[in-house]
């Protein structure tokens, strides 16, 4: 599947979407700090270098996601460099 991902130029992050039960399952919504995506995976500056950045690292980015969505299903998913 294509990525979902966009930067979200007003809080400052790109958005995209995690499957915890599969694409058949719940399409949650997640975000990743700009912060987290310079400092931990080394993004150029830029929207869509973010977004590329996101794209290249999708696997470790959503597999934290996907943890911190199993572990309060409630709560919004906003990742920031100290998650990593």
């Amino acid at each position: 599947m294509a990525s979902e991902a966009i930067f979200l130029p007003a809080v400052g992050s790109v958005q995209f979407a995690i499957y915890p039960d599969g694409y058949d399952g719940a399409r949650i919504i997640a975000r990743i700090d700009e912060e987290a995506l310079h400092k931990r995976f080394h993004a150029p500056e830029g929207q869509k270098d973010l977004v590329q950045a996101y794209a290249l690292n999708a696997d470790s980015i959503d597999a934290l996601a996907t943890a911190r969505y199993r572990a309060n299903p409630n709560e919004a998913i906003c990742l920031h460099s100290t998650d990593f």
